[in-house]
Protein backbone atom coordinates (compact mmCIF):
# COMPACT_ATOMS: atom_id res chain seq x y z
CA UNK A 1 0.00 0.00 0.00
CA UNK A 2 2.81 2.46 0.90
CA UNK A 3 4.57 1.72 -2.41
CA UNK A 4 1.33 2.44 -4.30
CA UNK A 5 0.91 5.74 -2.46
CA UNK A 6 4.51 6.76 -3.23
CA UNK A 7 3.98 5.98 -6.92
CA UNK A 8 0.80 8.06 -6.94
CA UNK A 9 2.67 10.93 -5.28
CA UNK A 10 5.40 10.77 -7.92
CA UNK A 11 2.76 10.81 -10.67
CA UNK A 12 0.99 13.78 -9.13
CA UNK A 13 4.13 15.83 -8.59
CA UNK A 14 5.42 15.11 -12.11
CA UNK A 15 2.13 16.35 -13.57
CA UNK A 16 2.28 19.41 -11.33
CA UNK A 17 5.85 20.23 -12.35
CA UNK A 18 4.79 19.81 -15.98
CA UNK A 19 1.94 22.28 -15.44
CA UNK A 20 4.26 24.94 -14.00
CA UNK A 21 6.72 24.37 -16.84
CA UNK A 22 4.10 24.63 -19.58
CA UNK A 23 1.97 27.54 -18.41
CA UNK A 24 3.57 29.94 -15.88
CA UNK A 25 6.96 28.74 -17.17
CA UNK A 26 6.05 29.75 -20.72
CA UNK A 27 5.15 33.27 -19.58
CA UNK A 28 8.37 33.86 -17.66
CA UNK A 29 10.56 32.30 -20.36
CA UNK A 30 9.00 34.49 -23.05
CA UNK A 31 9.24 37.54 -20.82
CA UNK A 32 12.92 36.85 -20.10
CA UNK A 33 14.01 36.45 -23.71
CA UNK A 34 12.00 39.51 -24.79
CA UNK A 35 13.72 41.60 -22.11
CA UNK A 36 17.12 40.19 -23.03
CA UNK A 37 17.76 38.43 -19.73
CA UNK A 38 18.94 35.30 -21.56
CA UNK A 39 18.97 33.99 -25.15
CA UNK A 40 16.11 31.93 -26.69
CA UNK A 41 17.90 28.60 -26.20
CA UNK A 42 14.55 26.77 -26.17
CA UNK A 43 13.20 28.50 -29.25
CA UNK A 44 9.51 29.30 -28.84
CA UNK A 45 9.53 27.04 -25.77
CA UNK A 46 6.05 25.51 -25.64
CA UNK A 47 6.34 22.94 -28.44
CA UNK A 48 9.78 21.77 -27.36
CA UNK A 49 8.83 21.47 -23.68
CA UNK A 50 5.55 19.70 -24.49
CA UNK A 51 7.37 17.17 -26.68
CA UNK A 52 9.98 16.59 -23.95
CA UNK A 53 7.28 16.01 -21.33
CA UNK A 54 5.18 13.71 -23.49
CA UNK A 55 7.10 10.47 -22.80
CA UNK A 56 7.29 10.73 -18.97
CA UNK A 57 3.66 11.88 -18.80
CA UNK A 58 2.55 9.05 -21.07
CA UNK A 59 4.48 6.56 -18.96
CA UNK A 60 2.77 7.60 -15.71
CA UNK A 61 -0.64 7.63 -17.41
CA UNK A 62 -0.31 4.38 -19.34
CA UNK A 63 -2.85 2.63 -17.09
CA UNK A 64 -5.35 5.36 -17.89
CA UNK A 65 -5.04 4.61 -21.59
CA UNK A 66 -5.17 0.85 -21.10
CA UNK A 67 -8.33 0.61 -18.98
CA UNK A 68 -11.94 0.96 -20.10
CA UNK A 69 -12.69 4.65 -20.49
CA UNK A 70 -15.51 6.86 -19.34
CA UNK A 71 -17.70 7.63 -22.39
CA UNK A 72 -16.78 11.32 -22.50
CA UNK A 73 -13.05 10.63 -22.24
CA UNK A 74 -13.42 7.90 -24.88
CA UNK A 75 -14.99 10.43 -27.26
CA UNK A 76 -12.06 12.79 -26.60
CA UNK A 77 -9.60 10.03 -27.54
CA UNK A 78 -11.68 9.28 -30.64
CA UNK A 79 -11.36 12.92 -31.68
CA UNK A 80 -7.59 12.78 -31.22
CA UNK A 81 -7.43 9.54 -33.20
CA UNK A 82 -9.55 10.99 -35.99
CA UNK A 83 -7.35 14.08 -36.09
CA UNK A 84 -4.25 11.92 -36.44
CA UNK A 85 -5.71 9.74 -39.20
CA UNK A 86 -7.07 12.67 -41.21
CA UNK A 87 -3.77 14.56 -40.86
CA UNK A 88 -1.73 11.58 -42.09
CA UNK A 89 -4.02 10.92 -45.04
CA UNK A 90 -4.15 14.56 -46.12
CA UNK A 91 -0.40 14.97 -45.78
CA UNK A 92 0.22 11.84 -47.86
CA UNK A 93 -2.00 13.42 -50.54
CA UNK A 94 -0.11 16.72 -50.16
CA UNK A 95 -3.28 18.58 -49.23
CA UNK A 96 -3.70 21.48 -49.24
CA UNK A 97 -1.43 22.26 -52.16
CA UNK A 98 1.48 24.44 -51.12
CA UNK A 99 0.62 24.24 -47.43
CA UNK A 100 0.69 20.49 -46.76
CA UNK A 101 3.70 20.52 -44.42
CA UNK A 102 2.60 23.60 -42.47
CA UNK A 103 -0.94 22.30 -41.93
CA UNK A 104 0.35 18.85 -40.95
CA UNK A 105 2.67 20.36 -38.33
CA UNK A 106 -0.19 22.57 -37.07
CA UNK A 107 -2.57 19.60 -36.77
CA UNK A 108 -0.09 17.26 -35.07
CA UNK A 109 1.02 20.04 -32.73
CA UNK A 110 -2.58 20.62 -31.69
CA UNK A 111 -3.01 16.90 -31.08
CA UNK A 112 0.20 16.73 -29.01
CA UNK A 113 -0.70 19.79 -26.94
CA UNK A 114 -4.17 18.46 -26.17
CA UNK A 115 -2.85 15.06 -25.16
CA UNK A 116 -0.13 16.54 -22.96
CA UNK A 117 -2.64 18.95 -21.40
CA UNK A 118 -5.00 16.06 -20.66
CA UNK A 119 -2.27 14.03 -18.96
CA UNK A 120 -1.19 17.03 -16.90
CA UNK A 121 -4.71 17.87 -15.69
CA UNK A 122 -5.69 14.27 -14.99
CA UNK A 123 -3.22 14.05 -12.08
CA UNK A 124 -2.61 17.67 -11.16
CA UNK A 125 -2.20 18.61 -7.49
CA UNK A 126 -4.76 21.41 -7.45
CA UNK A 127 -4.00 22.46 -3.90
CA UNK A 128 -0.34 23.08 -4.68
CA UNK A 129 -1.07 24.75 -8.02
CA UNK A 130 -3.64 27.07 -6.42
CA UNK A 131 -1.35 28.13 -3.56
CA UNK A 132 1.70 28.75 -5.73
CA UNK A 133 -0.44 30.01 -8.58
CA UNK A 134 -1.57 33.01 -6.52
CA UNK A 135 1.99 34.28 -6.24
CA UNK A 136 2.83 33.46 -9.85
CA UNK A 137 -0.26 35.31 -10.99
CA UNK A 138 0.83 38.32 -8.96
CA UNK A 139 4.25 38.24 -10.66
CA UNK A 140 2.61 37.97 -14.09
CA UNK A 141 0.39 40.91 -13.17
CA UNK A 142 3.45 43.00 -12.25
CA UNK A 143 5.24 42.00 -15.45
CA UNK A 144 2.25 43.15 -17.50
CA UNK A 145 1.49 46.50 -15.87
CA UNK A 146 5.16 47.50 -15.64
CA UNK A 147 5.70 46.84 -19.35
CA UNK A 148 2.73 48.47 -21.05
CA UNK A 149 3.78 49.71 -24.48
CA UNK A 150 2.87 52.60 -26.75
CA UNK A 151 -0.47 51.13 -27.77
CA UNK A 152 -1.75 50.67 -24.25
CA UNK A 153 -1.03 46.94 -24.11
CA UNK A 154 1.68 44.54 -22.98
CA UNK A 155 3.25 43.57 -26.33
CA UNK A 156 6.88 42.60 -25.84
CA UNK A 157 7.44 41.28 -29.36
CA UNK A 158 7.35 44.83 -30.68
CA UNK A 159 10.52 45.81 -28.86
CA UNK A 160 12.33 42.46 -28.80
CA UNK A 161 14.72 43.27 -31.63
CA UNK A 162 16.66 40.31 -33.03
CA UNK A 163 14.78 37.75 -30.92
CA UNK A 164 11.30 39.01 -31.90
CA UNK A 165 10.60 35.86 -33.94
CA UNK A 166 10.89 33.77 -30.76
CA UNK A 167 8.67 36.01 -28.65
CA UNK A 168 5.03 35.05 -28.32
CA UNK A 169 2.10 37.23 -29.30
CA UNK A 170 -0.23 38.55 -26.60
CA UNK A 171 -2.38 35.42 -27.05
CA UNK A 172 0.42 33.15 -25.86
CA UNK A 173 0.98 35.27 -22.76
CA UNK A 174 -2.78 35.40 -22.18
CA UNK A 175 -2.98 31.60 -22.22
CA UNK A 176 -0.54 31.36 -19.31
CA UNK A 177 -2.37 34.05 -17.37
CA UNK A 178 -5.86 32.68 -17.94
CA UNK A 179 -5.04 29.02 -17.20
CA UNK A 180 -3.42 29.97 -13.88
CA UNK A 181 -6.25 32.38 -13.17
CA UNK A 182 -9.01 29.84 -13.89
CA UNK A 183 -7.55 27.28 -11.49
CA UNK A 184 -6.83 29.71 -8.66
CA UNK A 185 -10.16 31.56 -8.94
CA UNK A 186 -12.11 28.27 -9.02
CA UNK A 187 -10.16 26.87 -6.08
CA UNK A 188 -10.76 29.97 -3.95
CA UNK A 189 -14.19 30.76 -5.42
CA UNK A 190 -16.06 32.91 -2.85
CA UNK A 191 -13.88 31.41 -0.11
CA UNK A 192 -11.99 34.49 1.04
CA UNK A 193 -10.77 37.95 0.12
CA UNK A 194 -8.04 36.17 -1.83
CA UNK A 195 -10.58 35.25 -4.52
CA UNK A 196 -11.57 38.88 -5.12
CA UNK A 197 -7.96 39.99 -5.20
CA UNK A 198 -7.17 37.26 -7.72
CA UNK A 199 -10.06 38.30 -9.94
CA UNK A 200 -9.00 41.95 -9.79
CA UNK A 201 -5.38 41.09 -10.66
CA UNK A 202 -6.56 38.77 -13.42
CA UNK A 203 -8.92 41.30 -14.97
CA UNK A 204 -6.24 43.99 -15.04
CA UNK A 205 -3.52 41.64 -16.33
CA UNK A 206 -5.72 40.26 -19.13
CA UNK A 207 -6.98 43.73 -20.04
CA UNK A 208 -3.53 45.24 -20.46
CA UNK A 209 -2.19 42.07 -22.04
CA UNK A 210 -4.42 42.89 -25.00
CA UNK A 211 -6.01 39.50 -25.76
CA UNK A 212 -9.62 40.60 -26.13
CA UNK A 213 -11.14 37.14 -26.42
CA UNK A 214 -9.54 35.78 -23.26
CA UNK A 215 -10.46 38.91 -21.33
CA UNK A 216 -14.11 39.00 -22.43
CA UNK A 217 -14.69 35.27 -22.07
CA UNK A 218 -13.10 35.20 -18.62
CA UNK A 219 -15.34 38.06 -17.46
CA UNK A 220 -18.40 36.18 -18.73
CA UNK A 221 -17.14 32.96 -17.14
CA UNK A 222 -16.90 34.53 -13.71
CA UNK A 223 -20.32 36.10 -14.19
CA UNK A 224 -21.77 32.69 -15.10
CA UNK A 225 -20.16 31.04 -12.10
CA UNK A 226 -21.63 33.65 -9.80
CA UNK A 227 -25.02 33.39 -11.48
CA UNK A 228 -25.30 29.61 -11.21
CA UNK A 229 -24.06 29.55 -7.61
CA UNK A 230 -26.45 32.36 -6.69
CA UNK A 231 -29.36 30.07 -7.58
CA UNK A 232 -28.70 28.18 -4.35
CA UNK A 233 -27.72 31.12 -2.12
CA UNK A 234 -29.18 34.59 -1.54
CA UNK A 235 -25.83 35.63 -0.06
CA UNK A 236 -24.10 34.71 -3.31
CA UNK A 237 -26.72 36.59 -5.34
CA UNK A 238 -26.08 39.77 -3.34
CA UNK A 239 -22.33 39.21 -3.64
CA UNK A 240 -22.70 38.81 -7.40
CA UNK A 241 -24.52 42.14 -7.77
CA UNK A 242 -21.94 43.91 -5.60
CA UNK A 243 -19.07 42.30 -7.47
CA UNK A 244 -20.60 43.24 -10.85
CA UNK A 245 -20.89 46.86 -9.72
CA UNK A 246 -17.27 46.98 -8.53
CA UNK A 247 -15.97 45.42 -11.76
CA UNK A 248 -18.00 47.80 -13.92
CA UNK A 249 -16.82 50.82 -11.91
CA UNK A 250 -13.18 49.62 -12.11
CA UNK A 251 -13.29 49.03 -15.88
CA UNK A 252 -14.90 52.43 -16.56
CA UNK A 253 -12.26 54.11 -14.39
CA UNK A 254 -9.39 52.28 -16.09
CA UNK A 255 -10.62 53.24 -19.57
CA UNK A 256 -9.96 56.91 -18.84
CA UNK A 257 -6.25 56.13 -18.54
CA UNK A 258 -5.92 53.99 -21.69
CA UNK A 259 -7.63 55.95 -24.46
CA UNK A 260 -5.55 54.33 -27.22
CA UNK A 261 -5.84 50.69 -26.16
CA UNK A 262 -7.06 48.13 -28.72
CA UNK A 263 -9.16 46.73 -25.87
CA UNK A 264 -11.57 49.64 -26.35
CA UNK A 265 -12.85 47.83 -29.43
CA UNK A 266 -14.70 45.54 -27.01
CA UNK A 267 -17.10 48.44 -26.45
CA UNK A 268 -17.95 48.43 -30.16
CA UNK A 269 -17.30 44.81 -31.01
CA UNK A 270 -19.58 44.70 -34.07
CA UNK A 271 -17.47 47.34 -35.84
CA UNK A 272 -14.06 46.16 -34.67
CA UNK A 273 -11.45 44.90 -37.12
CA UNK A 274 -11.35 41.56 -35.31
CA UNK A 275 -15.10 41.04 -35.57
CA UNK A 276 -15.10 41.89 -39.27
CA UNK A 277 -12.25 39.48 -39.93
CA UNK A 278 -13.86 36.65 -37.97
CA UNK A 279 -17.18 37.18 -39.70
CA UNK A 280 -15.43 36.79 -43.04
CA UNK A 281 -13.71 33.59 -41.87
CA UNK A 282 -16.99 32.25 -40.49
CA UNK A 283 -18.87 32.86 -43.75
CA UNK A 284 -16.05 31.30 -45.78
CA UNK A 285 -16.14 28.20 -43.55
CA UNK A 286 -19.88 27.89 -44.08
CA UNK A 287 -19.23 27.96 -47.80
CA UNK A 288 -16.62 25.21 -47.52
CA UNK A 289 -18.99 23.07 -45.45
CA UNK A 290 -21.84 23.69 -47.90
CA UNK A 291 -19.67 22.45 -50.77
CA UNK A 292 -18.79 19.22 -48.94
CA UNK A 293 -20.99 18.72 -45.86
CA UNK A 294 -19.91 15.12 -45.19
CA UNK A 295 -16.12 15.32 -45.35
CA UNK A 296 -15.57 19.06 -45.09
CA UNK A 297 -12.68 20.57 -47.00
CA UNK A 298 -9.47 19.99 -45.08
CA UNK A 299 -7.64 23.32 -44.64
CA UNK A 300 -9.55 24.78 -47.58
CA UNK A 301 -9.39 28.12 -45.80
CA UNK A 302 -5.70 28.60 -46.69
CA UNK A 303 -6.69 30.17 -49.99
CA UNK A 304 -8.26 33.00 -48.02
CA UNK A 305 -5.10 34.01 -46.17
CA UNK A 306 -2.81 31.12 -45.17
CA UNK A 307 -2.83 28.59 -42.33
CA UNK A 308 -4.19 31.06 -39.78
CA UNK A 309 -7.39 31.74 -41.72
CA UNK A 310 -9.43 28.99 -40.07
CA UNK A 311 -12.83 29.72 -38.61
CA UNK A 312 -12.28 30.90 -35.04
CA UNK A 313 -14.99 28.65 -33.64
CA UNK A 314 -16.00 24.99 -33.50
CA UNK A 315 -16.97 25.00 -37.19
CA UNK A 316 -13.25 24.56 -37.83
CA UNK A 317 -13.77 20.93 -36.74
CA UNK A 318 -16.35 20.42 -39.51
CA UNK A 319 -14.04 21.96 -42.12
CA UNK A 320 -10.97 19.91 -41.13
CA UNK A 321 -12.50 16.70 -39.75
CA UNK A 322 -15.80 16.53 -41.55
CA UNK A 323 -19.27 15.96 -40.13
CA UNK A 324 -17.99 13.09 -37.97
CA UNK A 325 -15.42 15.29 -36.22
CA UNK A 326 -17.93 18.08 -35.61
CA UNK A 327 -20.51 15.59 -34.31
CA UNK A 328 -17.99 14.08 -31.87
CA UNK A 329 -17.13 17.53 -30.51
CA UNK A 330 -20.81 18.45 -30.19
CA UNK A 331 -21.64 15.17 -28.43
CA UNK A 332 -18.67 15.47 -26.07
CA UNK A 333 -19.65 18.97 -24.91
CA UNK A 334 -23.31 18.05 -24.70
CA UNK A 335 -22.43 15.19 -22.34
CA UNK A 336 -20.03 17.39 -20.35
CA UNK A 337 -22.73 20.00 -19.77
CA UNK A 338 -25.29 17.32 -18.94
CA UNK A 339 -22.93 15.88 -16.31
CA UNK A 340 -22.08 19.31 -14.86
CA UNK A 341 -25.70 20.43 -14.51
CA UNK A 342 -26.99 17.13 -13.16
CA UNK A 343 -24.22 16.96 -10.53
CA UNK A 344 -24.04 20.65 -9.65
CA UNK A 345 -26.12 20.55 -6.47
CA UNK A 346 -24.35 17.46 -5.15
CA UNK A 347 -20.74 18.41 -5.85
CA UNK A 348 -20.78 22.22 -6.25
CA UNK A 349 -18.53 22.78 -3.20
CA UNK A 350 -15.84 20.28 -4.22
CA UNK A 351 -12.67 21.96 -5.48
CA UNK A 352 -12.27 19.52 -8.35
CA UNK A 353 -15.82 20.11 -9.54
CA UNK A 354 -15.39 23.90 -9.42
CA UNK A 355 -12.21 23.70 -11.50
CA UNK A 356 -13.90 21.34 -13.97
CA UNK A 357 -16.96 23.62 -14.20
CA UNK A 358 -15.04 26.86 -14.68
CA UNK A 359 -12.95 25.29 -17.47
CA UNK A 360 -16.11 23.91 -19.07
CA UNK A 361 -17.68 27.38 -19.17
CA UNK A 362 -14.52 29.09 -20.42
CA UNK A 363 -13.64 26.50 -23.08
CA UNK A 364 -17.22 26.33 -24.36
CA UNK A 365 -17.30 30.10 -24.76
CA UNK A 366 -13.91 30.06 -26.46
CA UNK A 367 -14.94 27.44 -29.00
CA UNK A 368 -18.15 29.29 -29.77
CA UNK A 369 -16.61 32.69 -30.54
CA UNK A 370 -12.83 32.59 -30.58
CA UNK A 371 -10.77 29.38 -30.78
CA UNK A 372 -10.44 26.51 -33.24
CA UNK A 373 -11.09 22.83 -32.55
CA UNK A 374 -7.46 22.07 -31.66
CA UNK A 375 -7.51 24.53 -28.72
CA UNK A 376 -5.32 22.94 -26.06
CA UNK A 377 -7.57 23.95 -23.18
CA UNK A 378 -9.97 21.26 -24.41
CA UNK A 379 -7.34 18.77 -23.25
CA UNK A 380 -7.06 20.48 -19.88
CA UNK A 381 -10.85 20.43 -19.50
CA UNK A 382 -11.06 16.70 -20.22
CA UNK A 383 -8.18 16.01 -17.86
CA UNK A 384 -9.91 17.86 -15.03
CA UNK A 385 -13.13 16.01 -15.85
CA UNK A 386 -11.29 12.67 -15.64
CA UNK A 387 -9.70 13.58 -12.30
CA UNK A 388 -13.05 14.76 -10.92
CA UNK A 389 -14.74 11.51 -11.99
CA UNK A 390 -12.01 9.40 -10.42
CA UNK A 391 -12.40 11.40 -7.21
CA UNK A 392 -16.17 10.82 -7.19
CA UNK A 393 -15.65 7.07 -7.70
CA UNK A 394 -13.40 7.05 -4.65
CA UNK A 395 -16.22 8.49 -2.55
CA UNK A 396 -18.63 5.74 -3.50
Amino acid sequence: MSIKIKIQNIQTYLSTIAFFALFPGFFFYQFSIAKGYFPPVLGGYFGLVAAFLFIPLFFINIKVFMKKQDLIVAIFFLILGLTFIVSIIQYSLQNPNGYAKEIFVWSISGLLFNLVAFMVAARLNLNLVARLGCWLLFLMFLAVILNIGDYGIFYLRQGAGDVAEYVSTYQGFARSIVVTLLITSAFYFRASIRFYLLILLGFVALFFNGARSEFAIFVLTIAFMYLIYSMTSIKTAIGFLLFAFIVTFTVVSVLDFVPDSRMLQLLDITNSSSAESRTELFMFSLELIKNNPLLGEYAGYVELGGIGSYSHNILSAWVNLGLLGFTLYFLMFLLLWRDALLNFVRYKNFDLFKVYLIFLVFVTGSLLVSKNHSYMLVGLLLGFYAQYKNFIKGLK
